[in-house]
């Protein structure tokens, strides 16, 4: 088991250092908890994304292989697929309801077929399932003191999720899907065809400043709902927020240049926000 968890540690902090990061303000005994949770879903966003494997048929023939075996993971207690044994042992050890994993899934399936979204209510029901249910995934472990810090773990995944869509994509285009709304578009006289151009325009940095303001939004409901963690999740979740905003900071200093840039802190000014989070997190898993 402590092999499995490793790898899905390992896989964590190679996809993503900043998420990564945060996590390191846990109590060491629940970081493996939430790497196998990240890994899992990191695997099937894998299979969905993997460019060796143009069928779209051949993706969901994988993808229902993986999610049987993750099934039958969770009824044995075990797996001979590191990341499924670590994953089922997280959501057995802490109750973790399987609609939520079936659920995302269902929202990985839709990426092999919707390349584009009319309106961003139709964005935020994919949002909901790619990183809003990761969110209710984790919260058990993060302990929350109210129930209302359910819906904040929604709003820390909305966050996440937007700053993601904005940050990637130059990368997400080279995979033929732009995840902002046609109707966002449009109010700022914007087509497809001017993202694939990949030419920066008044109406492109117009519409992305839009897109950061409300991904700004979320962050200030979400940074308000970490008092409603257990104190030893808060510099976790607190952190992961603040390097996260930190891409949003990196777009705007770089007048929201996303063509052939890739947006976020440098690894020396990380360390200088997580060296104290991270003294602070180990004051209160002693409290």
């Amino acid at each position: 088991m402590s092999a499995a968890y490793a790898r899905c540690k390992a896989i964590h902090r190679k996809y993503d250092p900043s998420f990564y990061a945060g996590c390191l303000m846990l109590p060491p005994a629940k970081r493996p908890y939430i790497d196998s949770l990240y890994a899992h879903a990191r695997m099937l966003d894998e299979i969905v994304d993997d460019p060796s494997v143009p069928d779209v048929a051949a993706k969901e023939a994988r993808l229902d292989v993986r999610i049987a075996a993750y099934e039958l993971a969770l009824k044995e207690g075990d797996s001979d697929d590191p990341v499924l044994k670590a994953a089922a042992h997280t959501a057995l050890t802490w109750d973790i309801p399987i609609e939520h994993f079936h659920a995302f899934s269902d929202t990985m399936r839709s990426d092999l077929t919707v390349t584009d979204y009319a309106t961003y209510d139709e964005l935020l029901k994919y949002m909901y399932g790619a990183a809003a249910l990761l969110g209710l995934q984790l919260i058990p472990i993060l302990e929350p003191l109210d129930p209302s810090a359910i819906d904040g773990s929604i709003t820390v995944g909305y966050a996440l999720q937007l700053t993601n869509f904005l940050r990637d994509i130059d990368e997400d285009l080279g995979r033929g899907r732009l995840y902002l709304p046609q109707e966002d578009l449009d109010k700022f006289g914007v087509t497809r065809a001017d993202f694939e151009a990949r030419t920066m325009t008044d109406g492109i940095r117009a519409l992305l400043k839009f897109e950061a303001e409300r991904a700004r939004a979320y962050y200030a409901e979400a940074y308000a709902a970490i008092n409603l963690l257990h104190p030893s999740s808060r510099e976790c979740v607190g952190t992961a927020l603040t390097l996260y905003a930190g891409i949003l900071d990196s777009l705007e200093q770089a007048d929201y240049q996303v063509f052939g840039v890739r947006h976020g802190f440098s690894k020396a000014k990380a360390l200088r926000i997580a060296a104290p989070a991270y003294f602070r997190a180990r004051r209160a898993w002693r409290s």
